[in-house]
């Protein structure tokens, strides 16, 4: 259950002074701002996650739906800590793309179910995450049907029972869940055009994408140095660097998403406004360490 005024205030720590910004001429020392609000990105992020209201609190815990965007929000916040234990002694840029993709996309989808408000978007999501659990039932029961006479191998009993407590949890037929993959609520860029984010699409989902596939564009650009002259290609070992562009949007859009959870859950509470006004002021002062970063950037 949420605490006092007091208490939230302790959790959430203090904010990250950015007065020194409008005359910062170094680009390694905006980065180190933009480090540190990532940081207090986190502890908002992990107290949104944890709040219990009185009912939640009784019972035990949180409802499907709920639980559903309280997990999106430890998962981003989780990968957001792998971020800074990849960037604070040595930078890790290729590994940071992949995991910045990640926590876009849980945030995105956060923000969806939130917004849109409507428990057919969360069976959709849990089915469409079952599908390979439904391919896997599939198999093994093709597998007994083979063998004949029900004979069951050990392995085969783990692997149903799993599904079994998966399945009841989810609050899912196996035999509902379609075997193949799809897009729910339509798809990413349809979900963005909902939350009026389309143009993130490309920015924040599909160029990152090269570095989780391990595209041509991702080994050019991060595994590979390129000789003009000779037309040829080395392998790469060194790291890339990283500086304030990896902290910045990814604090905007997590920030974009735990707003509208505490709104709907628990804008009963009083101290949820401590939480709400720190959420909007922290995007500002995010917001403020990009645009300065951006003018170092310009200058260079």
């Amino acid at each position: 259950m949420i605490g006092n005024a007091e208490t939230i205030a302790e959790m959430l720590g203090p904010k990250v002074d950015i007065s020194s910004l409008d005359n910062e001429i170094s680009r390694s020392k905006v980065t180190t701002l933009a480090f540190e609000l990532y940081k207090e990105a986190i502890r908002v992020l992990n107290l949104g996650a944890c709040i219990l209201d009185r009912a939640s609190s009784a019972s035990g815990g949180l409802s499907r739906n709920q639980a559903i965007c309280a997990a999106l929000l430890i998962r981003m916040v989780k990968f957001m800590i792998a971020v800074l234990d990849l960037t604070c002694k040595n930078d890790r840029g290729e590994v940071v793309l992949s995991l910045n993709r990640s926590i876009m996309e849980s945030a995105f989808d956060l923000e969806f179910l939130v917004r849109a408000d409507d428990d057919k978007h969360y069976d959709d999501f849990v089915k469409n995450s079952l599908g390979a659990e439904r391919e896997s039932y599939d198999l093994v029961q093709a597998n007994i049907a083979k063998r004949g006479n029900d004979i069951v191998l050990p392995i085969e009993k783990r692997i149903l029972r799993s599904l079994d407590r998966l399945c009841e949890v989810s609050g899912v037929k196996i035999e509902d869940v379609h075997p193949k993959w799809s897009s729910w609520a339509g798809g990413l860029k349809q979900r963005l055009q909902f939350l009026q984010k389309e143009e993130q699409y490309v920015f924040m989902h599909r160029l990152p994408s090269n570095a989780v596939h391990g595209t041509w564009v991702d080994l050019y650009k991060q595994h590979l140095d390129y000789n003009p002259q000779t037309k040829r290609f080395m392998p790469r070992s060194k790291w890339r660097p990283t500086d304030a562009r990896v902290y910045g949007p990814t604090g905007v859009l997590v920030l974009d998403a735990v707003k509208p959870y505490v709104e709907k859950f628990f804008s009963t509470i009083p101290e949820s406004k401590l939480l709400l006004e720190r959420i909007d002021d922290l995007r500002d002062r995010i917001i403020a360490v990009e645009q300065a970063h951006e003018r170092l950037l310009a200058e260079k």
